[in-house]
């Protein structure tokens, strides 16, 4: 039995309905995840915000285990998936519960290590989700090799608002930090019921173990990728957790989410759709490059002025829905909006990679990375304590995953003024044009109120950098155009359907 694939003409049709569905769910998580933020940062306070950002140092690394590089692996036999659900299935779940057993284990030590008692706590609630989560991981992997993004945007956004909405209840209910960590497994129950009835795999059938040493043999390197990710991803806070107090994690937490948010929705979403197409186009490298470049493209130019509108509205914005509760967190959120879209590209690189089972190279990239990371975040916050953090992780998000697309690309024969143009060229026209808007925000009468000088910033930088695109790259004015006319066409015959 083989799962259907399609065919070459209609994996473009495929890749972008897929683009088109997730760009709207995109918009929806970021108006989410926005105004879930503003509620949270008024009901919870700075110290919440770092008790929990100190518990994901030990959750968010163990749950790289989930699906032990399990699900890309079924994705590189999209014609033959139903043959490896068994296995597959068996491995991440077991491999889910030896990890929630592991932060269980590790939940005292944690709150050993960071002098904060409520960390056990903390680990052990967020724990319980990930063997609920393993249970939709091959239902996910089929349904991302039928690229049914429609399913996968729909029920992203029940995640992100379920999340959410459980996350703000329990906040208001005085449940403190502990508001982020019970709605984990009770959102990873829905998840896994969600997807079982959409595409429930046969889990009871037998299996060789010639398979099982294949799903180890070639899951274990992108299981040592994504752990050396998280534990990249998790440096920051691990450093600050014991050289700051809890108050000032918090503070530096809340700026991270609060700039993560355009480059994890956009490139995490761009890089969902365009995986299975490049796994599909594994036997046609110059398609997979062609595909490749336009999407680095088309993210860069799209990423870098959310990003860049983000850091100049953050000391008015954050005034004046909070006024002086998160003055502290403006200057990370500059800098963290600033230094954190430069990693965009690489979730595109990191997928083609993938796509053509070059496990081992981005394992070693991952190798080279951590040490980096490390030297440059212990060496800021010796530094300069908080300050110094936030400036070393821009710092790294700067240089070294840029670096890493330059030698994926260049290996595959495009040349270094292409690949350059995807990062600073729209850095580049986002600086200019919020400088437009933050010089808009100090006309006499506008600097006067925050809501003024948000207004002007917005309205300028996002006037100027649209026509910068009109003088400069009007190609990639008439592609972003094209893409949101087809989320619009797409939205109308839903509505009228």
């Amino acid at each position: 039995m083989t799962m259907p694939t399609a065919k070459s003409g209609s994996v473009g049709k495929a890749a972008t309905s897929g683009f088109l569905w997730l760009v709207m769910q995109s918009f929806a998580a970021r108006g989410i995840g926005f105004f879930s933020q503003l509620i949270l940062a008024r009901l919870l306070l700075p110290e919440d915000f770092g008790a929990i950002g100190l518990a994901f140092t030990v959750t968010t690394i163990a749950n790289s285990l989930i699906g032990f590089g399990i699900d890309e692996v079924l994705l590189q036999r999209q014609k033959s998936i139903p043959l490896w659900e068994a296995p597959a299935f068996w491995l991440s779940f077991i491999i889910s519960v030896v990890g929630m057993l592991g932060m269980c284990a590790m939940a005292p030590v944690a709150a050993y290590w960071y002098h904060s008692p409520e960390l056990s706590g903390l680990i052990i609630a967020m724990a319980l989700a990930t063997p609920l989560r393993a249970l939709a991981t091959v239902p996910a992997a089929r349904i991302r090799a039928e690229m049914d993004f429609r399913f996968l945007a729909t029920y992203n956004t029940f995640d992100i608002l379920a999340l959410q909405i459980l996350t703000i209840v329990l906040a208001a209910l005085g449940f403190k930090a502990y508001a982020f960590a019970l709605p984990f497994p009770i959102v990873g129950l829905l998840r896994a019921i969600w997807f079982w009835r959409r595409s429930a795999p046969k889990i009871g059938r037998s299996f060789r173990r010639v398979q099982v040493e294949y799903l180890f043999g070639n899951s274990t390197l992108v299981l040592l990728s994504r752990t050396l990710i998280e534990f990249v991803n998790q440096g920051d806070y691990i450093v600050l957790g014991l050289i700051a107090s809890k108050t000032a994690v918090g503070y530096y937490f809340f700026a991270f989410r609060f700039a993560a948010q355009p480059v994890r929705m956009l490139a995490g979403n761009v890089s969902n759709v365009v995986f299975p197409a490049l796994a599909q186009f594994r036997n046609d490298p110059p398609r997979q490059v062609e595909a490749v470049i336009r999407a680095c493209r088309l993210l860069g130019y799209l990423v870098m002025p959310f990003c860049f509108l983000q850091a100049a509205l953050a000391k008015p914005g954050l005034h004046l829905l909070f006024g002086e509760r998160w003055m502290a967190a403006v200057p990370y959120v500059v800098i963290l909006s600033i230094g954190l879209p430069f990693d965009a590209l690489s979730w595109i690189t990191g997928a083609l990679l993938s796509a053509r089972r070059e496990f081992s190279r981005s394992f070693f990239y991952m190798l080279a990375a951590a040490p980096i990371f490390y030297a440059l975040v212990i060496g800021g916050g010796w530094l300069d304590g908080v300050m110094g953090v936030a400036l070393a992780v821009a710092i790294y998000y700067f240089t070294w995953p840029p670096a890493t697309s330059y030698l994926v690309l260049m290996r595959n024969g495009v040349k270094w003024t292409t690949v350059a143009e995807f990062y600073f060229m729209p850095a580049f026209f986002a600086t200019v044009a919020a400088a437009f808007g933050l010089l808009a925000a100090q006309i006499p009468g506008i600097r006067a109120t925050d809501f003024g000088q948000c207004m002007a910033i917005g309205v300028v930088m996002c006037a100027a950098y649209v026509g910068l695109l009109a003088l400069f790259r009007r190609d990639m004015l008439h592609e972003i155009l094209k893409r949101f006319s087809g989320v619009g066409g797409k939205f109308r015959r839903k509505s009228a359907a």
